[in-house]
């Protein structure tokens, strides 16, 4: 399946393929290794966009260039109806680097029929938590986060306070160790034989698909 994440304005930021391990209840529960190809947004001179100051990123020429997933290895839970997920981060000898909470839209699910590309759409928020083992979560972008209220592309005042109520109704998750973090998956490991996720050669950019809830 396709993760894929978009501005507000439905520009394509990054896309990148994952393999299914799990779906059910709790959530559609993927896994993306180290070494995962995909792309991600650049400018068109291969500038990251932590390199160009917000108020200038609209005078910018972009384009999607090539990524490759390094540095940990992640299990990735979209949660139904729930504007986040949450990403397992393990080392290369899959120790548990940290829990990621990444506050997005609430997942949108798509499938162009047997055989052909399915994936998941949202929206990142910006501000996301991050859970080290010992559970002593912080935030991590409030910058970021800031200085996009009100940007047409992003959110208002009051879809700010939404985003920031939700990463508090996680982190009161975090502090109680209910699910998903009470020690679910931590043992978990992947099949030898599985392969490195592909990004397939067409499909990926389809239309974004908005969530339903």
């Amino acid at each position: 399946m396709l993760y894929r994440d978009f501005r507000g304005d439905g520009t394509l930021v990054l896309v990148l393929p994952q393999r299914v391990v799990s779906d059910d209840e709790r959530g559609l529960l993927t896994w993306r290794p180290i070494g995962t190809t995909g792309l991600f947004r650049r400018t068109a001179d291969g500038r990251d966009r932590r390199a160009v100051p917000f108020r200038e990123r609209d005078t910018v020429a972009w384009r999607l260039a090539p990524l490759t997933w390094t540095g940990r290895h992640v299990l990735h839970l979209f949660r139904p109806g729930r504007a986040h997920s949450v990403w397992w981060m393990f080392t290369p000898e899959f120790e548990l680097d940290r829990w990621y909470v990444n506050l997005e839209a609430a997942p949108a699910r798509w499938s162009d029929g047997p055989g052909a590309p399915a994936g998941v759409d949202t929206f990142d928020h910006a501000l996301d938590i991050v859970v080290p083992p010992d559970r002593a979560w912080r935030w991590k972008d409030e910058g970021e986060y800031v200085e996009r209220i009100g940007h047409p592309a992003y959110w208002n005042a009051e879809q700010a306070a939404g985003i920031r109520a939700e990463g508090e109704r996680v982190a009161a998750d975090v502090e109680a160790r209910r699910f998903p973090f009470d020690g679910t998956w931590l043992d978990f490991r992947p099949d030898p034989s599985w392969p490195v996720p592909q990004l397939p050669p067409s499909g990926w950019d389809r239309p974004r698909v908005h969530s339903s809830l």
